[in-house]
């Protein structure tokens, strides 16, 4: 999946400046889950990252 590493940069980028930051809301902690199951690509990341892609796709009507 060509957005797959785009994607997991972004997060990580975000990830990174929330831990910096020094608090984690319950949203923010929902995206370091989403960087990990996208670095692990553990058997749930596929439907994961289907689902991100369905959601990207219908947000930008591509």
């Amino acid at each position: 999946m060509t957005l797959a590493l785009p994607l997991a940069v972004l997060l990580a980028i975000i990830v990174y400046l929330l831990v910096r930051s020094g608090e984690l809301r319950t949203w923010q902690v929902v995206l370091v889950g989403l960087l990990g199951f996208y670095l692990a690509r553990t058997h749930l990341a596929d439907p994961i990252g289907a689902a991100v892609t369905w959601l990207i796709t219908g947000l930008t009507h591509t």
